[in-house]
């Protein structure tokens, strides 16, 4: 079984995802699924950088509104 790291979480929250979704909406998603995870501005760029990774290697695309999907 894999293991659950807040990058696959976060994979998953894009793809389960009706319409295409923000950094910050995605951000809101993984930290209430992890209480653990501290509301910071640190972390919020911290998994848009994990966003910007996913795009780079085609699991995930990015809108001209620069939400994902």
């Amino acid at each position: 079984m894999a293991k659950k790291t807040y990058a696959n979480q976060l994979l998953k929250i894009v793809r389960n995802a009706e319409k295409a979704i923000s950094f910050e909406d995605a951000a809101k998603s993984l930290k209430a699924a992890n209480p653990q995870l501290h509301d910071t501005s640190k972390n919020t760029l911290g998994i848009k950088k994990i966003l910007e990774r996913f795009v780079e290697n085609g699991l995930v695309s990015k809108t001209k509104a620069g939400t994902y999907k």
